[in-house]
């Protein structure tokens, strides 16, 4: 599913990834753990195809991940510091998803609506708490239905119901469609209960 071989990338002459190889199987949940500084988000925005190696090469199905949107319509990525447009609502969002992910489910949106009781998905995202701004990350990512889901930090600002809440969505696709799940977190404790690797 995810091969990474011989991945190197430097920023103005320092090293962030020298020589990384990994290999994530679908289904699997894949925890990433490292100090701040190790290239955990760095290597995630070469998975996402944001970056170009500067040596190696990020191969999902067999194929490279830059540049390449067939790929990336198969990934979901939520990132450590979300981003919604200035006036969007979790509706309008919701439609921004579905013009670019062609297996959005909109049907699993409002089935999914009753995981997230106190969302106003008629109001400002960026008015919402930092935890909600966050549910509502994984509401779409999930409706998106993709092969793979990234996570970079993905239950931090959650509280302890919430958090296992959306542990437990994460593990119920992953069996049912056998969704591939890469986790970035400085939480080995809460890795360790989730992850296969």
């Amino acid at each position: 599913m995810i091969q990474v071989n011989g991945l190197k990338k430097a920023f103005d002459g320092f090293v962030a990834l020298n020589g990384v190889d990994m290999h994530v199987e679908k289904g699997a949940i894949y925890g990433l753990v490292g100090p701040n500084g190790a290239g955990k988000s760095t290597l995630i925005r070469h998975l996402t195809g944001v970056y170009r190696p500067d040596q190696g090469e990020v191969q999902i199905d067999g194929e490279n991940v830059y540049e390449n949107k067939a790929v990336k319509s198969k990934i979901a990525y939520i990132p450590d510091e979300l981003f919604y447009f200035m006036q969007a609502d979790t509706m309008e969002m919701k439609r921004f998803y579905e013009g670019i992910y062609p297996s959005f489910d909109g049907k699993l949106f409002y089935r999914m609506q009753e995981f997230f009781p106190n969302i106003d998905v008629k109001r400002n995202i960026r008015r919402l708490s930092k935890g909600m701004q966050k549910q509502v990350a994984f509401w779409l990512a999930i409706c998106c239905k993709p092969d793979i889901l990234i996570l970079d930090e993905p239950v931090d600002g959650l509280d302890p119901v919430m958090r296992r809440q959306i542990w437990s969505i994460i593990l119920s696709e992953v069996a049912e469609k056998e969704m591939t799940v890469l986790v970035s977190s400085h939480n080995l404790r809460e890795l360790e209960d989730v992850c296969d690797h």
